[in-house]
């Protein structure tokens, strides 16, 4: 995984939890890296599983709840790494249009080894979009946290229901993304 969502992380961690608390993190968890990432190197996998399980642990917060949380934090820096041009996208649907087709083909460009996940608009609908999710990380979690983020960046709030998931033996999981109605008083 890319040092970038490492780098992510340590700073949600820091700046919710507070810097004492990334540091028992560090000292809980055995991390081939030692904890110390740098934004373009490649780490494994299992050392964010491992930060999420005891920050988990730490916090008493559900893992679950904790990686869709990130992906919240996480698309904020993500976007700002974007080149000015690559985050002119009029709406949601649009933006989530370009993720497997522009961004992550951009990705690719700058760093080769990347392992980006396959998210693609599968259909469209006057309220919403499917979206087909898969990784061998099978973190549909953290895609939605992206997305409800991505959604109030445009002022608009979503549902997002799983039609399938790769956690449930699913080879890919498919997501039903809504806008949701403003309730009139």
């Amino acid at each position: 995984m890319r040092g970038s969502v490492f780098t992510n992380f340590q700073e949600m961690v820091e700046e919710q939890f507070g810097m004492a608390c990334w540091e028992t993190l560090l000292a809980n968890c055995d991390l081939p890296s030692g904890g110390i990432y740098t934004v373009s190197e490649n780490y494994d996998d299992q050392e964010i599983i491992s930060l999420v399980v005891a920050l988990s642990d730490e916090t008493n917060i559900p893992v679950n709840q904790l990686v869709e949380a990130f992906g919240r934090y996480l698309y904020k820096g993500l976007i700002h790494s974007l080149p000015p041009s690559m985050r002119d996208y009029p709406d949601l649907w649009t933006l989530l249009e370009a993720v497997d087709s522009v961004i992550h083909v951009e990705v690719h460009k700058l760093y080769p080894d990347a392992v980006t996940p396959k998210l693609v608009v599968q259909e469209k609908f006057d309220s919403g979009v499917k979206l087909y999710y898969q990784s061998p990380r099978k973190m549909c979690l953290l895609a939605i946290g992206l997305v409800h983020q991505a959604a109030e960046s445009f002022g608009m709030s979503v549902s997002i229901t799983h039609e399938c998931c790769m956690h449930e033996g699913a080879d890919h999981c498919l997501l039903l993304v809504e806008k949701e109605q403003v309730k009139q008083d």
